[in-house]
């Protein structure tokens, strides 16, 4: 990587994983198949004849898409080699309607599969994944909500068209004995204290030795000694907030668009 790295002696800021283009650099750049893989395979618990073995990204990292595309949302698109779809988006700031936009984006990845006149046999299920540091859903102590479509009562599954995942790092606890975890437990550890293993010299916990975090470590160490990388995340960090306050401004103002109408209409 190129750039001019930052010397030992300055305690600079650790840019989390979570930040986007941290994200989209090590979960969405071609050649870094695996560590999705990995991340994917145990998010959705998937074992033996349901595993993830190849990956494609439909939208592979782009620097030029960073730079020109400042209050573009960022999310990892990709699919896999039975045809199924994902996107996964990592979400730092909380901010109104994020349940609505998400809901939006998989039908979105579901319905552009096919064009018009298609067999709608041909349509693969789509999967929303967001990897959240802010509690989105109070009424929970769950780290881990799925929504899938279901009856009433839960008992009936209509299909596999479309499901959400919400992982909510705020309520995730590092407590488990080490050789209890499971993939997915490490992978939360390392994102939710990605600012401290970022940091050269910071020894890592034995439990995330394994090839695949070693390698999203390694890698996120590197963006982050580099100060060419750090710009990048430096001003991801601020369109982060910058969206959430338009998009928390668009909501407010729809609310109170439809509270007007309402006392007209009651007129």
């Amino acid at each position: 990587m190129t750039g001019t790295y930052i010397g030992q002696d300055v305690e600079p800021k650790i840019y989390s994983i979570l930040n986007d283009f941290a994200f989209q650099w090590i979960f969405g750049r071609e050649g870094n198949e695996k560590l999705t893989i990995s991340l994917l395979n145990a998010i959705l618990r998937f074992e033996d004849d349901r595993r993830i073995e190849e990956l494609h990204y439909l939208n592979p990292f782009n620097m030029r898409r960073f730079r020109r595309d400042k209050l573009t949302v960022v999310d990892v698109k990709a699919r896999d080699c039975r045809g199924r779809w994902y996107n996964i988006e990592a979400q730092a700031c909380e901010h109104e309607a994020y349940i609505a936009r998400t809901a939006y984006y998989v039908a979105k990845l579901y319905s552009s599969q096919i064009f018009a006149g298609d067999n709608y046999t041909a349509l693969n299920s789509a999967t929303s994944i967001s990897i959240m540091n802010f509690d989105l859903f109070e009424n929970s102590d769950q780290v881990h909500e799925i929504f899938e479509l279901r009856n009433r009562n839960g008992q009936l599954v209509l299909d596999n068209s479309m499901s959400l995942h919400y992982i909510d790092l705020t309520k995730f606890n590092r407590d488990k004995p080490r050789s209890l975890r499971t993939p997915f437990e490490k992978w939360l550890d390392l994102m939710k204290f990605s600012h401290i293993y970022g940091k050269i010299g910071v020894e890592i916990p034995t439990y995330l030795d394994e090839e695949v975090y070693a390698m999203a470590i390694a890698q996120h160490r590197q963006l982050n000694a580099s100060e060419k990388m750090r710009r990048r995340m430096e001003e991801r960090e601020r369109c982060e907030l910058d969206i959430a306050l338009i998009r928390g401004a668009a909501y407010d103002k729809g609310v109170a668009r439809g509270h007007s109408l309402g006392k007209t209409e009651g007129l």
